[in-house]
């Protein structure tokens, strides 16, 4: 039996030209097949978006319109209970649809074009870790190291710096400006080149590194990154294997990546009371909002009373 919407030209065109991966073509699939449901209550025949409804006054025919997604988003909270989220997706993957389908020029309007999505709700996830933690971190990483220091200049580095990873394992010496107290940020995921800022403790201890006999050794050998294991350049691998070795000596328990130590520098900065534009400086947001996701809720009643405090001192 012919299916109404998944086996129509629009969803052929679709799943040929969508740039999505596969896994991703399959999740909207999936959705679609609601949305053929949906279409399937009221609709007959052949499917057609651009004479989707018959206006018996005017005996013309109507293209499909926002009203439409109205009644899905309706029938998603009656049949199938939709949680929040279901309906966000349901209608970011509509847009997409509909939007391809207007650009390949298979419909003439998109319904989708300034519908409203109130549905998103993204739960914030602390990823940072603590003061204990950090500190417990860096004595696990001496205790692994404590003659050259490399496991904690590597880590006081990406906790101070939010560094990315692909930033870390490329590190060179040239990138370190330390009369600027900046290193140039050129490589890595981002290619635009930028700066961020060092501490005067992460200075301190990047200089007795770098000329340690075995760090000078290993860069007269021809060598350019700063950062090494088994005389080898550190790769995403090796990092979180490192990483992960020295969290459990040092007993935390949660998972812990490098992308982490981003979260711990917004962490660190906010808890100072760095101003949240500095924050998404360092760590060099396009988005602000993008930062925000970076550094745990604020408790906006504690601050409210506490500023009322100082007022009425």
């Amino acid at each position: 039996m012919k299916r109404l919407l998944m086996d129509s030209p629009y969803y052929t065109s679709w799943k040929k030209h969508s740039h999505l991966k596969e896994s991703a073509k399959y999740a909207y699939s999936r959705q679609f097949l609601k949305f053929e449901q949906y279409l399937s209550l009221d609709y007959e025949g052949e499917l057609d978006f651009d004479k989707f409804y018959y206006d018996t006054e005017s005996e013309t025919y109507r293209p499909i319109d926002a009203e439409c997604i109205d009644g899905y988003v309706q029938f998603l909270k009656q049949k199938y209970h939709a949680s929040k989220n279901t309906l966000f997706n349901n209608i970011v993957y509509l847009k997409h649809f509909f939007t391809l389908l207007h650009g390949l020029g298979m419909i003439k309007q998109n319904p989708m074009k300034n519908y409203p999505n109130p549905y998103y709700e993204r739960r914030i996830i602390d990823r940072s870790l603590s003061i204990d933690e950090c500190r417990r971190l860096f004595q696990a990483a001496l205790k692994a190291d404590p003659f050259v220091r490399k496991y904690y200049t590597l880590f006081l580095l990406m906790t101070t710096t939010a560094l990315r990873n692909r930033e870390i394992i490329q590190l060179t010496y040239d990138q370190i400006d330390f009369d600027r107290k900046v290193i140039l940020v050129n490589k890595g995921q981002k290619t635009t080149s930028d700066v961020v800022y060092m501490p005067d403790s992460l200075i301190g201890e990047l200089e007795r590194y770098l000329h340690h006999t075995s760090i000078e050794e290993w860069r007269k050998s021809g060598q350019s990154e700063v950062f090494f294991e088994n005389n080898r350049p550190l790769t995403s691998k090796s990092l979180n294997r490192i990483i992960k070795r020295l969290c459990l000596e040092a007993g935390i328990q949660k998972k812990v990546t490098a992308h982490s130590f981003r979260h711990t520098t917004a962490y660190l900065m906010q808890r100072s009371g760095i101003d949240i534009i500095a924050i998404k400086r360092q760590l060099r947001h396009k988005q602000l909002s993008t930062t925000l996701r970076y550094v745990p809720p604020v408790d906006a009643a504690k601050l409210l009373n506490d500023a009322c405090s100082n007022l009425l001192q």
